[in-house]
């Protein structure tokens, strides 16, 4: 017989639905797993021997599944805000909830640019394992005690997890304040050059309606000190903020292959309608209307 307290009766029942329903194709369950209130704890009792099918051990490793998945429901987020707020000092509840997003979204789908030191996968078997071992041993204890006290360590693993996530969450705030930028420019100024072609190859070039590349010069002296986003790039690799300056009415833009698809989403953006993207097959004719 195994016995788990809780102090949190809800969480109590939480783990004793999940696992009825993990445990719903073995015989006996209902009469091998209850629950007992008293007044400061309840407790969650589980006799393997009167559960039918499985070994012993697969009956365990079952309920260690479900321990594993409950917490990491229910903690998951809690430690990471506890982290957020605790080492890392936000404060505003749209900025935590946005790097718990965040967090989320690194830990769970892990991204080659963002490597961690733990990933979910090895977090999530390494917490499965502690919850086995523990239960083939114990026969009584406290729940509360053992996420204080044995799962320490899950806990400052997300530390890293937190801090890659806050680099995250500040870049995607550095580009939409970006982008707000540049669309409030738009909205409150005159077009420099109405239609311009943006040629995104090895070299990347700007040119005017009449095939006139548009000059440094030219853009050193329209470009603004709030829209050098490109900084420390130079001049003659700046895309954003020059086109921008110029807030054409209409662009065309020549893309090569897939090495400029962030730039191009970012383009569209900002631009919206005002943007044309021309394929391969159709620059041959473009260029032939031109001369």
């Amino acid at each position: 017989m195994l016995t788990i307290q809780f102090k949190d009766s809800s969480l109590c029942e939480a783990f004793y639905h999940q696992l009825l329903h993990s445990l719903s194709t073995y015989g006996g369950v209902k009469k091998s797993i209850s629950i007992e209130k008293t007044e400061q704890y309840t407790n969650l009792s589980i006799n393997f021997s009167t559960i039918l099918g499985g070994g012993m051990s697969q009956r365990k490793k079952l309920v260690a599944t479900v321990l594993t998945n409950v917490t990491i429901k229910k903690f998951l987020p809690i430690w990471l805000e506890e982290c957020i707020r605790g080492r890392f000092y936000f404060e505003d509840q749209y900025e935590v909830g946005a790097i718990i997003e965040h967090a989320r979204e690194v830990f769970f789908n892990e991204k080659p640019d963002v490597p961690l030191k733990t990933n979910f996968i090895e977090w999530q078997k390494e917490l499965f394992m502690l919850y086995y071992h523990f239960i083939k041993e114990a026969m009584h204890f406290s729940f509360d005690s053992f996420i204080i006290f044995r799962l320490r360590k899950f806990k400052l693993q997300l530390v890293d997890v937190v801090e890659k996530a806050i680099d995250e969450y500040k870049i995607e705030h550095d580009y939409q304040v970006m982008l707000n930028t540049c669309r409030e420019f738009l909205r409150n100024h005159e077009s420099r050059i109405d239609t311009i072609h943006v040629y995104l190859n090895e070299n990347i070039e700007i040119q005017d309606d009449s095939g006139e590349s548009i000059s440094l010069q030219q853009i050193r002296n329209w470009l603004t000190r709030d829209l050098m986003f490109e900084d420390p790039l130079p001049l003659s690799q700046r895309v954003i903020g020059p086109l921008v300056c110029i807030a054409p009415k209409k662009i065309f833009i020549y893309p090569h292959e897939n090495e400029y698809d962030g730039l191009v989403q970012t383009l569209l953006s900002i631009f919206e309608e005002r943007v044309n993207i021309v394929d391969k097959e159709d620059t041959n004719t473009v260029n032939l209307l031109q001369s």
